[in-house]
Formats: structure tokens, sequence, C-alpha cells
């Protein structure tokens, strides 16, 4: 910059602008320094960032931190503002706010977030000389606008290089491991490595022998003492590490809700001050323990992540190694001493106390015979069974039952608006009357062909009254009989139209009710000669009710259930309460069964059906 032109806004500040371009500390730490340097900059007498954040702006940082007088900044209709200044690459400037004369500028920043947009805001005195000058608008403010963009890209390329370089080193550690051919080289292998990569004075390897964790590798040290007592506290911290299943650093983080007991314990005791363990993972379950143990600096998240990303890679071959290191003869006597173990060793008591008890329903199943019946649906039929029709297309005007409602017979059940008819009578006897007067006139006046036009037209009103008459007398439906109404409920379409022929009501005789079953053509062939069975209706599902078995069908009828033949029952007990259209479930006799053909007789006739035998 100038030397005329760096009264407010000095090469430093401009410097440590650029600096903070590449600044890689936190969020908060860089929109405070990001605010103070715009103040400076700027000459501005106060200054503020903020950010939108689910349609409301929030302060990120103020400058001068401290004794700034919020209520100096821009308070009325601010929401309007930020808005207008956003959509404006030059921003929004306001004046004549206060009686001080002081000039808000509020002007966008740029960042990698479009969702949550950011603004810079910048109180000027009354002097308002940085307002005015070309560089302030032309280097200053784009300038700082950019400056918070070009800071988050460069964390996002920080974080990525460390990602990349945590990949590196776990794919090192990786190839160090497959190198090897037995389990205690690659084990040993990998902790000196990992010792060494992070710097530590010690890491760890322990692995699941059930159901504890034993130290298989220490880094530095081919033999070890497993009795001792430190040793013994570091595999209480392994398993402190398996059981939680998660990653453990030490110290604990602010915000961790893990127990860190023993990881506690064994570091006051090895004088370790920092530890990290994470869990070895093998197809979800843990199969092992690496802890890493160094006096300072301590862990940091990013350690952790890398040891993760390792341990994720290495677990399949470790526990491939572990399997294969043992001498084949050892892993076939244990896998035979485990299966002789559950069957002869007083362990399993239970376990050979239920293969008897299995093995003595299995004989039972197959040679103890029990009365088996065939199940079936079925519903409740009548005999006779009316169906009312409309009588003419009208409306309904009452209705008098509801399905259920027990009726006599000739008793009203529905009844027709008939107004339209009666009126349309009372035309047609009008111009009967009329029609009979014309032809009177037409016999005196001697006017034979007027006289025959005028009687037929009578004969023809005549006929129309009959049939008016006729559809009266049908407006009010009746009962042909005593019975039950099954169908039809009207009460709700009281004044709706209907149509000629539309059944608007079914009323069922009480007398010569029958069962109806629905029995399937697979099960036909064990009905045999039995003639007895027993129904349980839905509504009555605690009562059992014998039938006798009368007709069944010479043919099958085909529905959405397949092929079935219908079976008519009589029930052998009065129910008073019985209604057409019930439903239940009906059991017929079908001879005797063993309990083993009933639980595999339709498995065998599918497998008949596919292979023929």
């Amino acid at each position: 910059m100038e030397p005329d032109k760096m009264t407010e806004r000095s090469a430093e500040e401009l410097d440590r602008l650029r600096k903070l371009r590449l600044f890689a500390g936190a969020a908060p730490a860089f929109w405070a320094q990001f605010t103070e340097i715009a103040l400076e900059l700027t000459g501005a007498v106060q200054a503020r960032s903020l950010v939108q954040l689910q349609g409301r702006w929030s302060l990120l940082a103020t400058a001068p931190g401290s004794g700034s007088s919020q209520r100096s900044f821009l308070q009325t209709n601010f929401d309007e503002r930020a808005g207008r200044a956003l959509e404006s690459t030059a921003g929004l400037r306001v004046e004549g706010e206060r009686e001080d004369g002081t000039v808000h500028l509020l002007h966008p920043l740029q960042t990698e977030d479009a969702s949550a947009p950011c603004l810079i805001e910048l109180r000027f005195g009354a002097d308002k000389k940085a307002l005015h000058e070309a560089d302030f608008w032309q280097r200053v403010l784009p300038l700082l606008a950019d400056t918070p963009r070009l800071y988050q890209k460069n964390l996002a390329a920080i974080h990525l290089r460390q990602d990349v370089e945590r990949m590196r080193e776990a794919l090192d550690l990786l190839a160090v491991v497959n190198s090897q051919r037995a389990f205690a080289p690659a084990t040993m292998a990998l902790v000196n490595e990992v010792s060494s990569r992070l710097q530590a004075e010690r890491a760890c390897l322990g692995w699941v022998k059930a159901p504890y964790v034993r130290v298989v590798a220490v880094s530095g040290t081919e033999k070890f003492e497993r009795k001792m007592q430190i040793l013994q506290e570091l595999e209480a911290a392994m398993e402190e590490c398996r059981d939680q299943d998660e990653e453990l650093t030490w110290p604990a983080p602010p915000d961790s809700t893990a127990v860190y007991r023993d990881h506690e314990m064994y570091a006051n005791r090895s004088g370790s001050g920092c530890l990290l363990s994470v869990p070895i993972r093998d197809d979800g379950a843990v199969v092992g323990v690496l802890t890493v143990e160094r006096r300072n600096p301590p862990f940091t998240e990013t350690d952790g992540w890398g040891l993760r990303v390792l341990a994720d890679q290495i677990a399949p071959r470790l526990h491939d190694l572990r399997h294969r290191s043992r001498w084949f003869p050892v892993r076939w006597a244990t896998a035979a001493r485990r299966g002789l173990a559950k069957v002869l060793s007083p362990k399993h008591t239970w376990l050979k106390f239920w293969a008897i008890v299995i093995s003595a329903v299995l004989l039972f199943s197959l040679l103890v015979p029990f009365a088996y019946r065939v199940s079936a649906t079925f519903i409740v039929r009548p005999d006779s069974l009316a169906h009312m029709p409309a009588p003419y297309d009208g409306f309904i005007a009452t209705a008098g039952v509801r399905p259920g409602d027990v009726v006599e017979a000739g008793q009203a059940l529905v009844s027709l608006d008939d107004r339209e008819l009666s009126i349309e009578r009372a035309e047609t006897a009008a111009e009967i009357r009329r029609f009979h007067s014309q032809a009177e006139q037409a016999e005196t006046e001697g006017a034979l062909a007027e006289l025959r036009v005028a009687r037929a037209q009578r004969a023809q009103a005549e006929a129309r009254l009959d049939l008016l008459d006729h559809r009266l007398k049908r407006s009010v439906i009746r009962s042909p009989f005593d019975g039950v109404v099954v169908q039809g409920e009207l009460r709700e379409r009281i004044g709706a139209p209907v149509s000629q022929g539309e059944v608007l009501l079914q009323v069922s005789e009480l007398d010569g009710l029958y069962v109806e079953i629905k029995l399937s053509e697979r099960d036909i062939d064990l009905l045999g000669d039995s003639r007895s069975g027993a129904v349980v209706f839905a509504s009555r599902p605690d009562v059992q009710f014998p039938i006798r078995i009368t007709k069944v069908s010479p043919a099958a009828r085909a529905d959405q259930d397949g092929n079935a033949f219908n079976i008519r029952a009589e029930l052998e007990a009065d129910a008073e309460w019985l209604r057409p259209g019930m439903s239940g479930v009906a059991r017929i006799d079908a001879g005797k069964r063993t309990l083993a053909w009933r639980a595999t007789h339709r498995i065998i006739d599918f497998i008949r059906m596919r292979l023929w035998f």
C-alpha cells in the first residue's frame, strides 16, 4: 500500500490479514482475529461478524472485544437490511440512524457453506474518511470478504492431508503385518511399528482368550512374565476397552461418558501419563485390544482415528494368523474335544435333558395316533333370502329398519318419496277430465274424428293413471315374510336417489338356517365316510357346536384361494342368536393320525407333486 494511504490501514494489518487466510486453528479463534483485523484495517469504530443459522442471525465475534456497547450497532430492521446486503456484492450502507452521525456498513462475506451466509458489520464515526477512499472499496473490502472462504478451503485441505497421511501410515503398517507368516512375529512387528510411529514408550497387543483378554505382544520385549501385577492391570484396562467396545483415551476428554477406572489405575501404576486403547474387531466382534502409552504429549483425536483405521485393517489378517499358527492335529483335537465335552461332560446337563425329552417327543409323535379333524371356514346361509329392489327411480323418504332387525310379514321396511308421483297423478286425473270433456263436445258437434282422438287420449291418460297408482302403492316396501334384515343400511341414505331395480334390502328367514363349509380340494380325500364335526363361531369362540353333514357338492368351485368343495351341514343344537352371514371355523372328523403325520403331510404332498413319487 502507498505510504500516503496508510493513515488508518497499515501494511502490517494487511500482512496479518494475508496470514489469517492460512490460519489452521479453530473457527472461534479465526473469527476473533478476523473481526479485530477488519476493525483496524478499515478504521471503523466498532465491528462485528455475524452468521445466519436457520433463519436467525448469530454473533461470531465483536471488536473491540470488551467495553463496546452493543446498542451502538445497527438494531432496527436488521433482518431486512441484512438480506439486502447479501443480495448486493457492494454491501449496504446505512446513514443517519442516530444523532451522532455514525454510518453503518453491512458487507457480505464469502464462505464455502452457502446455507450459512455471513456478514461483517462496520460502524464508522462522524468523520467517515475511510468510506470516501477508493482504496477502501477496491482493495480492502474485497480482501476482507474473500478471507473466510480461503480460510475454510485451507482448513479443509489441511484435514484432507492429515487423513491421507494417517491412511498411508495404516497401509504401511498393514504391509508390515502382511509380510509375516505367523501370529507371534506379526504381533511383534505390529507393536514395534506402532510404538515407533506414535513416538510411544510402549505398545501392547491383547488377544481375546475366552472369556478374558491376554497380552500377547509388548513392544521391545520378546518375553514377559505373565504373573506380574502391572501386566494384570494392563489386561484389566484392555478388558475395560473391550467391554465398552470403543476407543478410550487417558486423560479422558472432558465430554466423554465412558468408564476409565482401570485405565486410570494402570496409568498411575506404570507412570505413563497418556494412554490410548483401540478395540480390534473382526466380523463385528472384538477379538483384541491395542494399547499405546507414553508420558506426553496426550493422544489426540487424530491419533485415535489413525489407530482405529489400522485396527480395522489388520484384524482379519491377525485372526487368520492366530488360527493357522496352531498345529493342525491340535486344531482337530480341540474341535473334537469341544464336541465330545458337550455330550459327555456334566456341565451340559440341561442340554442332555432336553435332548432326551426331544427324542421321547419324536417317538411319541411317530407312533401314537390321535383323532384328527380337517379345518375349514364356514358361513351361515338361509334357505330363503328375499331381495327388496327399488320399484322405480326415486328418492328414499324413510328407512325404518337396520341390518339385524327382526321383521314381520307385511311390515313397512322403507318408503320412497311419492310427492312427485302424487302431483303427476293429479295432473293425469285432470287430463282425463279434460279429454272426457273434449270427447263429449266432439260427440255433440258430430265431429267423429275429434271424438275418436279425444277418447284415445283419455284411454292413454287412464293407463298412465293406473301406472302411477301402482307405483304409489309400491312406494312403501314391505317384508314378504317373518325374518331378519341381513343387508341394507338405509338410514344414512335418506334423501339419496335410487334406480329402479337397485337392491335396497335383503331379508332372510330365521327358519331353515344351515352351515355352508368351504373345504379345500387337497383335504377332501381325508373326509372319507365321516359325517360329523363341530363348528366355532367368531362371535362365540368359547363354545363348540356339533354339526351333521347332509350334503357334499359333487364338483369343486374355483375362487381366489383355489378350488374348494361346498359342504352343507345342519347344527345339532339350538341357537336363538344365530343369524345369516355369521362365520367361523369348522372342523370335520377325519379319522386318527399321528402328530408326525400332521406336521409333515403338507410338505410331503408338496414334494410328491413336484417329483411324482
